[in-house]
Protein backbone atom coordinates (compact mmCIF):
# COMPACT_ATOMS: atom_id res chain seq x y z
CA UNK A 1 0.00 0.00 0.00
CA UNK A 2 1.43 3.45 -1.08
CA UNK A 3 1.31 6.44 2.05
CA UNK A 4 -0.05 9.63 0.55
CA UNK A 5 2.96 12.15 0.14
CA UNK A 6 0.69 14.60 3.01
CA UNK A 7 0.41 11.48 5.68
CA UNK A 8 4.35 11.05 5.57
CA UNK A 9 4.44 14.54 6.50
CA UNK A 10 2.31 14.35 9.07
CA UNK A 11 3.34 11.15 10.33
CA UNK A 12 6.99 12.76 11.05
CA UNK A 13 5.44 15.61 12.82
CA UNK A 14 3.35 13.89 15.43
CA UNK A 15 6.32 11.96 15.92
CA UNK A 16 8.42 14.30 16.35
CA UNK A 17 5.68 16.64 18.61
CA UNK A 18 5.18 13.10 20.36
CA UNK A 19 8.77 12.84 21.53
CA UNK A 20 9.51 16.29 22.48
CA UNK A 21 5.98 16.27 24.33
CA UNK A 22 7.10 12.90 25.89
CA UNK A 23 10.17 15.23 27.41
CA UNK A 24 8.36 17.56 29.11
CA UNK A 25 7.82 20.04 26.14
CA UNK A 26 5.37 22.32 25.09
CA UNK A 27 4.64 21.75 21.26
CA UNK A 28 2.07 23.48 19.02
CA UNK A 29 1.55 21.35 15.63
CA UNK A 30 1.14 24.41 13.20
CA UNK A 31 -0.89 22.31 10.66
CA UNK A 32 1.00 24.17 7.53
CA UNK A 33 0.25 27.74 9.04
CA UNK A 34 3.15 29.42 9.83
CA UNK A 35 5.89 29.67 7.06
CA UNK A 36 8.94 28.21 7.74
CA UNK A 37 8.37 25.96 10.36
CA UNK A 38 5.63 23.17 11.41
CA UNK A 39 5.89 22.67 15.35
CA UNK A 40 6.21 25.98 17.69
CA UNK A 41 8.02 24.76 21.45
CA UNK A 42 8.62 25.40 24.65
CA UNK A 43 11.25 23.55 26.15
CA UNK A 44 11.87 22.58 29.78
CA UNK A 45 14.16 25.77 29.82
CA UNK A 46 11.19 28.02 29.19
CA UNK A 47 13.23 28.56 26.14
CA UNK A 48 10.65 28.43 22.27
CA UNK A 49 11.81 26.97 19.71
CA UNK A 50 10.34 26.06 15.96
CA UNK A 51 11.14 23.15 14.16
CA UNK A 52 10.73 22.35 10.54
CA UNK A 53 10.24 18.90 9.72
CA UNK A 54 11.31 16.70 6.58
CA UNK A 55 9.54 13.37 6.11
CA UNK A 56 10.29 10.74 4.12
CA UNK A 57 9.23 6.68 3.76
CA UNK A 58 12.27 5.10 2.29
CA UNK A 59 15.89 5.07 2.82
CA UNK A 60 17.12 7.79 0.88
CA UNK A 61 20.53 9.46 1.54
CA UNK A 62 18.96 12.98 0.68
CA UNK A 63 16.13 15.22 1.59
CA UNK A 64 14.61 18.30 -0.94
CA UNK A 65 15.13 21.36 0.81
CA UNK A 66 14.39 24.78 -1.03
CA UNK A 67 16.95 27.83 -1.61
CA UNK A 68 16.02 29.75 1.67
CA UNK A 69 17.39 27.21 4.20
CA UNK A 70 20.88 28.56 3.27
CA UNK A 71 19.33 31.79 5.04
CA UNK A 72 17.75 30.42 7.88
CA UNK A 73 20.75 30.46 10.51
CA UNK A 74 19.02 31.05 13.86
CA UNK A 75 19.41 29.37 17.15
CA UNK A 76 15.89 28.95 17.88
CA UNK A 77 15.38 26.97 14.49
CA UNK A 78 16.24 23.35 14.43
CA UNK A 79 15.24 20.85 11.13
CA UNK A 80 14.10 17.62 11.86
CA UNK A 81 14.33 14.34 9.74
CA UNK A 82 12.47 11.95 10.02
CA UNK A 83 13.03 8.84 7.89
CA UNK A 84 10.23 5.53 8.16
CA UNK A 85 11.38 2.56 6.69
CA UNK A 86 9.37 0.01 7.95
CA UNK A 87 5.94 0.87 9.25
CA UNK A 88 6.02 -1.46 12.17
CA UNK A 89 9.40 -0.04 13.57
CA UNK A 90 9.92 3.73 14.79
CA UNK A 91 11.92 5.32 12.58
CA UNK A 92 15.12 7.44 12.83
CA UNK A 93 15.36 11.19 13.08
CA UNK A 94 17.87 13.56 13.36
CA UNK A 95 17.48 16.81 14.82
CA UNK A 96 19.96 19.43 13.51
CA UNK A 97 20.86 22.85 14.69
CA UNK A 98 19.37 25.53 11.52
CA UNK A 99 22.67 26.79 11.38
CA UNK A 100 24.78 23.59 10.55
CA UNK A 101 21.79 22.90 7.18
CA UNK A 102 22.08 25.66 5.86
CA UNK A 103 25.75 25.33 6.10
CA UNK A 104 25.94 22.52 4.47
CA UNK A 105 23.29 22.85 2.08
CA UNK A 106 25.18 26.38 0.68
CA UNK A 107 28.14 24.76 0.51
CA UNK A 108 27.36 21.44 -1.09
CA UNK A 109 25.23 22.99 -3.79
CA UNK A 110 28.10 25.80 -4.91
CA UNK A 111 30.32 22.64 -4.86
CA UNK A 112 27.69 20.84 -7.37
CA UNK A 113 26.90 24.63 -9.08
CA UNK A 114 31.04 24.33 -9.67
CA UNK A 115 31.12 20.75 -10.83
CA UNK A 116 30.74 20.25 -14.68
CA UNK A 117 27.74 17.68 -15.89
CA UNK A 118 28.85 14.21 -17.51
CA UNK A 119 29.04 16.21 -20.30
CA UNK A 120 31.24 19.31 -19.23
CA UNK A 121 28.19 21.69 -19.26
CA UNK A 122 28.03 23.47 -16.33
CA UNK A 123 25.18 22.86 -14.16
CA UNK A 124 21.81 25.80 -13.97
CA UNK A 125 21.07 27.01 -10.47
CA UNK A 126 18.06 26.23 -8.95
CA UNK A 127 16.05 26.71 -6.11
CA UNK A 128 16.32 23.52 -5.02
CA UNK A 129 18.68 22.11 -2.50
CA UNK A 130 19.68 18.38 -0.83
CA UNK A 131 20.88 17.50 2.33
CA UNK A 132 22.59 14.45 2.62
CA UNK A 133 22.06 11.80 5.70
CA UNK A 134 24.92 9.80 4.23
CA UNK A 135 28.64 10.77 3.37
CA UNK A 136 28.35 12.58 0.33
CA UNK A 137 31.48 14.05 -2.12
CA UNK A 138 30.33 17.84 -1.72
CA UNK A 139 30.09 17.24 2.26
CA UNK A 140 33.04 16.77 4.53
CA UNK A 141 34.30 13.21 4.62
CA UNK A 142 33.11 12.45 7.50
CA UNK A 143 29.80 13.74 7.91
CA UNK A 144 27.62 10.27 8.72
CA UNK A 145 30.19 10.42 11.98
CA UNK A 146 29.35 14.53 12.56
CA UNK A 147 25.75 13.71 11.96
CA UNK A 148 25.70 10.84 14.23
CA UNK A 149 25.25 12.99 17.20
CA UNK A 150 21.73 14.34 16.45
CA UNK A 151 20.60 11.08 15.18
CA UNK A 152 17.87 9.63 17.12
CA UNK A 153 18.60 12.56 20.11
CA UNK A 154 16.20 15.68 20.84
CA UNK A 155 18.82 16.57 23.50
CA UNK A 156 19.60 19.69 21.52
CA UNK A 157 16.23 20.75 21.92
CA UNK A 158 15.48 20.38 25.36
CA UNK A 159 19.16 22.34 26.41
Amino acid sequence: MKVAKQNIGNAGEYFIAYLLSANNCIVTVTLGRAEGFDLLIVNPKNKTLKISVKTTFYKIKSLMMTKKVEELKTSDLFYAFVRFSDIHKLPDYWIVPSKIVAERIAFSHQKWLETPKRDGTPHKDSTIRKFYLVNHKNYPPNWETILEQYLNNITPVLN
